[in-house]
């Protein structure tokens, strides 16, 4: 599903117009925020319970509870932080009497009764997509980042953003539910502190990442036409050399594991029949820079040093992919490699279709940017 149109103008224009109806068909389809005082949202973190958006704060006077999409989120101060979730859970609990404001400060802003939208949800639920399902989405958000290199950094990571339904081009923390980012750095990554967020980005980018059994049996192939026979005499050669005989086992078995992957990979497309995977650089990459956009919302970094990491992980990948369908190919190489141990099940099929979305459809970053970070001139 590709989300190229700006919500925001449309909620302008259904307010305009006093077309209720629609304005809550437009908010159906959308993640929702919330504001929250950031020390109630890092307890909540910790406490690890489900919330309804009634918890959240009052904030400058406003009594209504505050809803926004996600490009009418306000600057609110250091202090505050969001949730997000879907338009049901934006509403669940509120009394008869109790006021929505939704995006408050634009020209789409509207101000109900909760006793208002609880028919319409009654009514119309196949209308409104449960945040579960909020995923597999392209989205090129306006007020993102369009061009140059941190545009370039950004569609890197496009994959990561794609699967689970975010704008792939914005570096912003207020656009986040700050609490989700908080449990999924920690169940992730291991992730709790800045210190251990620049730890898990060397551990991608830098002189600590490690030398993978993948990363090395892909190294030592000597073109797509290498037969996997003499590539694995090629991996045990390499053992011996290197003092790492105790290895070559796994080294064979690792390659194995790649061709049998390839073979996958050109059945469904991703791959041009007679090439091969380069790399993995793509999923590390993607990951990379999911973690910089997730260290931001959850306070690790600021918002230059974000960008700094972003531009690293941009020319790394300009290094090591030469194209959009190279780097997509180590990206799902990868992903397979570490989480679907070669079921080809849902996470083999999933990171296929975000693939296919980002490779064919023509809003896709993969399209309107040059893996080398100009102006692109075909297909990718």
């Amino acid at each position: 599903m590709t989300r190229t149109a700006d919500v925001e103008a449309e909620l302008a224009l259904a307010r305009r117009d006093g077309d209720f109806d629609r304005f809550l068909g437009l908010l159906g389809a959308e993640e929702l925020f919330v504001p929250i005082h950031r020390d109630e949202a890092q307890r909540l973190a910790r406490q690890r319970v489900w919330s309804p958006a009634r918890v959240c704060c009052a904030h400058g006077g406003e009594p209504s509870l505050q809803v926004f999409t996600r490009g009418a989120v306000p600057d609110l101060g250091d202090g505050v932080v969001f949730l997000s979730g879907d338009l049901d859970w934006a509403t669940c609990g509120l009394g008869d009497g109790a006021q929505i404001v939704f995006n408050l400060g634009t020209p789409g802003e509207w101000r109900v009764r909760a006793s208002a939208v609880q028919p319409w949800l009654e009514a119309n639920p196949h209308r409104v997509t449960v945040a579960e399902q909020q995923v597999e989405r392209l989205h090129t958000a306006a007020y993102g980042h369009l061009d140059g290199p941190v545009a370039h950094a950004l569609a890197c990571g496009a994959p990561q953003a794609v699967l689970v339904g975010e704008p792939w081009n914005v570096l912003d923390a207020r656009r986040h539910d700050y609490v989700a980012e908080v449990r999924g750095l920690h169940d992730w990554w291991d992730v709790s502190d800045a210190a251990g967020w620049r730890a898990a980005l060397d551990g991608l980018l830098g002189d600590e990442r490690p030398l993978t059994p993948a990363a090395v049996v892909l190294a030592l192939r000597e073109g797509p036409d290498l037969d996997p026979l003499s590539w694995a005499e090629l991996a045990v050669q390499w053992c011996g050399a290197h003092g790492r005989s105790g290895q070559a086992g796994l080294l064979v078995e690792t390659l194995r594991r790649i061709v049998r992957c390839e073979q996958r990979l050109r059945a469904d497309g991703v791959l041009m029949p007679g090439s091969a995977v380069g790399s993995t650089w793509g999923w590390d990459v993607g990951r990379a820079v999911e973690l910089v956009r997730r260290g931001l919302a959850v306070g690790h970094c600021d918002p230059l040093t974000a960008e700094l990491h972003l531009l690293e992980a941009g020319a790394l990948a300009r290094r090591y992919c030469e194209s959009w369908p190279e780097l997509a190919a180590g990206w799902l190489l990868g992903r397979v490699l570490d989480l679907d141990e070669e079921c080809f099940g849902e996470h083999y099929r999933t990171s296929v279709r975000v693939c296919h979305l980002l490779l064919d459809d023509l809003g896709s970053p993969w399209w309107t940017l040059d893996s080398a970070g100009a102006q692109p001139d075909s297909k990718p």
